[in-house]
């Protein structure tokens, strides 16, 4: 069975309810339904969702997802966001089947109010075809409209020649004249302290030395200070303008202006590298993150990554705005120094009714780290780190509570790629707190298996406890059904870890004769704060082994084995 059809199975039981007479009657007299071809195959259960959505509200506007039927079989679901202007611009993507109030059908499908449109988040349109990606559009329907002044505000300290290669190549960018550069030195040494003002002067840089802790938010609102712009692009000194983007900040600020803008953000790749560091930041499970990180930059799920779209948040790596509208949420928050302080700025800019965009026709460079450290490699930074979420949450509680309007319910929390949301046991599990003594197994000359590591992992920005993630393989040869788990030995005590398993279709081809073999890859998470309760320290011995129901363990040679320090 498919994946999707194994979704299915599990998520359609709302298949058959149908509603009430009435309710039916009032749908067909205040909407009219529109199928985006003839080259579809009826939902029978459609009408009546979309009659029963629309008796939940007062909407304009009821759209769907959809997917695709061959051979009799459903397959490649589109999982839709949330209203997205921008999507619906650049991608059309809320064709398909839709039903808009009488009197609207002629209306821009991208022209809607946000608190009028209904996502029925279930697939209700079947193609006989997959939907086209529309090519990527050259025009920019706000280009023209943009004739005000650009600040572009850079931090940087003791850099000057990462500095200097990326005001270059932004000067080189520019169509228009109107465009001021404010550069925010929070302390560097004399040395570069000289060499800044010397660039400064020679690119028509504003210099402004003002020695201090870092604090990104106060840094960059001490540099809005000083603008003039009616746009403000805030950009970090390790972005580099590709020669081919001319004219991408006059973009930036053209989509920027624009009456239902927010933040606008733009597609940021890795140096000498055909891989994608940013193309739009998602609510995740663990909480914002860069949707396909480290892909290849390809077009992904339905044009995500290489159209305008709509999301959540963008980087402040580049991010432009409004300067009304940033005054008018107070700019950054000081209280987010380090992280968090981007994010924060889109979600209030969404919760005002303004939508944030992310350029992904266009793209830059991002030599992402080169100016500072990774926190989660420094303990002190990494406290403050969790502080700042605990903080971040407290203020966007209801939106994180909600989940994010822009990623289908469908999809997966825990994926940055556009995983079918059916979560695998290990993303749910942690430490089993159960003491399992070990009992001497008779037969464990018949038992294979390898650690193949167990590492130690910090929580990283968003809100990841710390944990040790074990893999490896473990199998036993005859009958029995045991479950995998992983032992910890230390000071002579020991403990079961639940683990879960995982396709291991590299043991199965060295283990050919044994049915079970490819099946017996493992991973296990166990956060820290558990080994930590139970007492767990020093030298600990950790292998794989296997349970049984009555709770005896089954562990194979001393080469499964490693010692690890905790």
């Amino acid at each position: 069975m498919s994946r999707y059809l194994w979704y299915i199975e599990r998520n359609e039981k709302w298949r058959g309810v149908k509603p009430e007479r009435h309710v039916l009657d009032r749908f067909n007299e205040a909407y009219t339904i529109i199928y985006d071809s003839d080259d579809h195959i009826p939902d029978p259960d459609a009408i009546a969702q979309f009659a029963m959505a629309a008796d939940k509200g007062d909407y304009d506007l009821i759209y769907c997802d959809e997917d695709v039927v061959r051979d009799h079989e459903r397959m490649r679901p589109y999982f839709k966001p949330g209203y997205s202007p921008e999507n619906e611009r650049s991608l059309g993507y809320i064709s398909g089947m839709i039903a808009v109030k009488k009197g609207r059908e002629e209306d821009a499908l991208y022209s809607f109010e946000r608190d009028k449109v209904c996502h029925i988040e279930k697939a209700l349109y079947h193609r006989r075809r997959e939907r086209a990606v529309p090519d990527r559009a050259e025009a920019d329907p706000f280009f023209d409209k943009f004739h005000g002044k650009i600040s572009v505000i850079l931090l940087s300290k003791d850099n000057p020649d990462m500095l200097s290669r990326c005001v270059k190549t932004v000067r080189a960018s520019l169509l228009t004249d109107d465009c001021e550069l404010i550069l925010v030195d929070n302390g560097s040494e004399d040395g570069a302290r000289r060499r800044y003002e010397e660039i400064c002067a020679e690119l028509g840089i504003s210099y402004y030395y003002e020695p201090s802790d870092f604090n990104y938010s106060e840094l960059n609102n001490y540099g809005a200070s000083k603008a003039h712009g009616d746009i403000l692009i805030f950009m970090n000194d390790d972005i580099e303008v590709p020669g081919s983007e001319k004219g991408v900040l006059e973009r930036l600020a053209s989509r920027a202006s624009a009456d239902d803008a927010g933040a606008v953000g733009i597609k940021l790749l890795y140096p000498k590298e055909d891989r994608i560091q940013h193309c739009g930041i998602a609510l995740l499970h663990t909480g914002p993150s860069h949707k396909l990180q480290g892909y290849r930059d390809d077009v992904y799920y339905y044009g995500y990554s290489d159209h305008d779209i709509n999301a959540l948040a963008v980087t402040g790596a580049c991010l432009a705005v409004r300067r009304d509208r940033f005054d008018s949420i107070g700019g950054f928050d000081v209280k987010l120094p380090v992280a968090y302080n981007d994010v924060d700025l889109c979600m209030r800019l969404y919760e005002k009714g303004y939508n944030n965009v992310c350029m992904n026709s266009h793209h830059l460079i991002h030599y992402e780290g080169a100016t500072r450290k990774d926190d989660r490699k420094n303990r002190e930074a990494y406290e403050r780190l969790k502080r700042e979420r605990v903080y971040f949450i407290s203020k966007h509680g209801d939106i994180v509570d909600a989940g994010d309007s822009y990623l289908n319910k469908n999809l997966s929390p825990y994926s940055l790629d556009f995983d079918i949301n059916l979560p695998y046991e290990w993303e749910l599990a942690g430490m089993s707190d159960v003491n399992v003594m070990y009992r001497k197994a008779k037969n464990k000359k018949r038992l294979h298996g390898s650690l193949d590591s167990i590492e130690y992992h910090l929580s990283d920005a968003y809100g990841n406890e710390d944990f040790y993630e074990a893999l490896g393989w473990v199998f036993r040869e005859g009958r029995g059904k045991l479950a995998p788990c992983i032992v910890l030995e230390c000071d002579g005590k020991r403990y079961a870890a639940e683990a879960f398993p995982m396709r291991r279709a590299d043991v199965g081809d060295v283990f050919p004769k044994f049915k079970k073999s490819a099946d017996s890859g493992f991973i296990a998470r166990i956060p820290a704060g558990e080994m930590k309760r139970l007492g767990i320290k020093g030298e600990v011995t950790a292998y794989p082994a296997l349970s049984s129901r009555s709770g005896k363990i089954y562990k194979g040679d001393e080469e499964c084995q490693k010692k690890i320090e905790i």
